[in-house]
């Protein structure tokens, strides 16, 4: 397994932890960018090497919404999710995904970062009662067993499967820290003192929880950290074992700690483990209990903690999920109720294409009879997804009517539609939109385009042209004189309108569609069946675009609308929906 690219820590969300049938080894892959895909081509992003994988066997999509989908490329041996094989499915914390040989866990940086913001933090240097490193410490890599040492009961096993349902019902990430270290010096576990550290880049930087004292009269407990045992946890990211105390044995090394007045064990587990960071449960026991036996009882606590937090992350997950799909479910009614289907205009042949992506955009298309019998054609795309922004679509389609039954033109339409989105948009949004008023009659045309993709004009033999573009900025931008350009379409040349959701469209090698390619697919369209319906040109664009893009995700509406003037043409503005 290899990663193609090496990305920002900053732009990573989440990992994954992978394995392959037959190896013991675990890689570690950070999830960066919003589009990866995994398989066993040398360029895929990342590369499973294999003969049970396909060379592009799935994707992951990292939604708008901040959640990861995994997406089957129609695969030889298909991909799986907790042994159940999908070719699409919405993914949470802790999830498996089987691709061949391989199975993939996700862990997702999200949680993280939200146990980050709710924890208080001190500098190790500064936490209160002062902790201090030792610089000179060196670990005992196995220790005896200690004739003496206490043993562990079935009981202790109870306590801590007890522990692990309590912090499953505690909701505050750092009581959940809390509830750990009270939990390990309370009376149900012999430690002397348990802390939360905090290491970056193989050193301790800062105390997350703690110190907590079983005793506080008990001489300097939890005021001092190994050096040593710290570097080692980073080092094996396994739970490691310490201790001072005057024991012998072969491959047999101290744990120097100079300044401590008394014997002691130290266990230190890893809670929390990224690439650069790493969070420590670090706990003091008396002498007798640095044994094998008690390491692997700490190990257990850390481990009913990760759990916990492991649950925790999938219900925030999923309850972050539910509110988005409820948001989307509504989103989807009101996008759903903004696009015309197939129409018919009296002078004008329109046909409309739409394809909305998994996570609703904001695109808007329509048709509009005017009162002096020209048609209006519109198409918006509104920077942003899901709820916000099909209601910002759905203004947008009220104040279009709304102008054009007041007798408005294209230049007090366009003025409306900004001076509105100036004054009602959130900070950093806009809306493209271009607006063409059509004289069936003569062909005339009124163009005005706000940052939108221009449309084209294509001719029976194929030639194409754009109308107006790069002229005037987005609507909500600023206030501004929008220019409108006059133009005529020739005879029986197809008009075209379209959102960017085509251009961006994306084939099984990531490559955009782009404006070059696209104009070049239409005027293959109507160069081939320069005498198609209008809705067949629609078909056709359809099945070009769908054929593009193969297996991939569409991450975008894909929107278009085709008009054409009939042979024979005469003014009239009434409009029915067919069907």
């Amino acid at each position: 397994m290899s990663t193609r690219d090496s990305q920002p820590i900053s732009d990573v969300k989440g990992y994954l932890e992978i394995t392959r049938v037959g190896t013991t080894g675990v890689q570690r892959q950070p999830l960066a960018g919003s589009h990866l895909i995994l398989g066993r081509n040398p360029q895929a992003q990342i590369v499973l090497d294999h003969t049970t994988v396909s060379r592009s066997h799935a994707e992951l999509v990292f939604d708008p919404f901040g959640r990861w989908w995994v997406h089957d490329l129609r695969s030889t041996n298909g991909t799986y999710v907790n042994g159940t094989p999908v070719e699409e499915r919405m993914l949470n914390p802790g999830d498996s995904i089987g691709i061949g040989d391989f199975t993939l866990r996700l862990h997702i940086q999200g949680a993280r970062e939200t146990r980050e913001r709710a924890d208080s933090y001190h500098p190790l240097a500064d936490a209160p009662p002062q902790i201090t490193a030792d610089e000179d410490a060196t670990l005992i890599t196995v220790l005896p067993k200690v004739a003496d040492s206490p043993q562990i009961s079935a009981s202790h096993l109870t306590t801590v499967m007890a522990l692990g349902r309590q912090l499953m019902s505690v909701e505050d990430p750092a009581k959940r820290l809390r509830t750990l270290c009270e939990f390990v010096v309370g009376s149900d576990f012999p430690a002397d003192s348990a802390v939360t550290i905090r290491m970056r880049d193989g050193k301790p930087i800062k105390v997350v929880s703690g110190p907590f004292l079983r005793d506080p009269s008990t001489p300097s407990p939890g005021r001092q950290v190994s050096v040593g045992v710290l570097k080692t946890l980073w080092d094996t990211r396994e739970p490691v074992l310490g201790s001072n105390g005057m024991y012998s044995g072969q491959g047999i090394r101290r744990l120097s700690m100079p300044n401590a007045v008394r014997q002691l064990a130290v266990v230190a587990c890893p809670l929390d483990m990224e690439d650069n960071k790493l969070d420590a449960l670090y706990v003091e026991f008396p002498p007798s209990y640095g044994t094998a036996e008690w390491l692997t009882l700490v190990a257990l606590v850390a481990e009913a903690y990760q759990q916990a937090e492991l649950v925790w992350d999938m219900r925030r997950h999923v309850r972050q999920s539910a509110f988005v799909e409820r948001e989307l479910q509504m989103a989807r009614q009101i996008q759903d109720g903004l696009v015309p289907r197939t129409l018919h205009i009296e002078g004008l042949d329109v046909a409309i294409g739409y394809e909305p992506c998994r996570w609703v955009g904001g695109d808007y298309v329509d048709a509009v009879p005017m009162p002096d019998g020209r048609i209006l054609l519109a198409i918006a795309d509104v920077c942003g997804k899901g709820l916000q922004a099909a209601l910002v679509a759905s203004s947008l389609h009220t104040m279009v009517h709304a102008t054009v039954d007041a007798g408005g033109n294209l230049t007090q339409l366009i003025h409306s539609c900004n001076t509105y989105l100036c004054s009602y948009l959130p900070e950093h949004s806009f809306v493209t939109m271009m607006l063409i008023a059509i004289d069936t009659t003569t062909g005339e045309l009124e163009v005005v385009n706000a940052g939108h993709p221009p449309a084209f004009a294509v001719g029976s033999d194929g030639r194409i042209r754009q109308l107006q573009s790069e002229r005037n900025v987005a609507l909500g931008m600023m206030e501004t004189r929008m220019e409108i350009e006059r133009s005529m379409l020739i005879g029986d040349e197809l008009l075209v309108l379209y959102s960017d959701g085509l251009t961006e469209l994306v084939d099984e090698n990531q490559v955009a569609l782009g404006e070059d390619r696209l104009s070049a697919e239409l005027a293959d369209i109507v160069r081939r069946e320069p005498y198609a319906t209008i809705e067949e040109y629609r078909e056709r664009v359809i099945q070009r675009l769908t054929s593009y893009r193969g297996s991939q995700l569409a991450a975008d509406d894909s929107t278009f609308l085709v008009a054409r003037r009939p042979q024979s043409t005469r003014r009239g503005g009434r409009m029915y929906e067919i069907g």
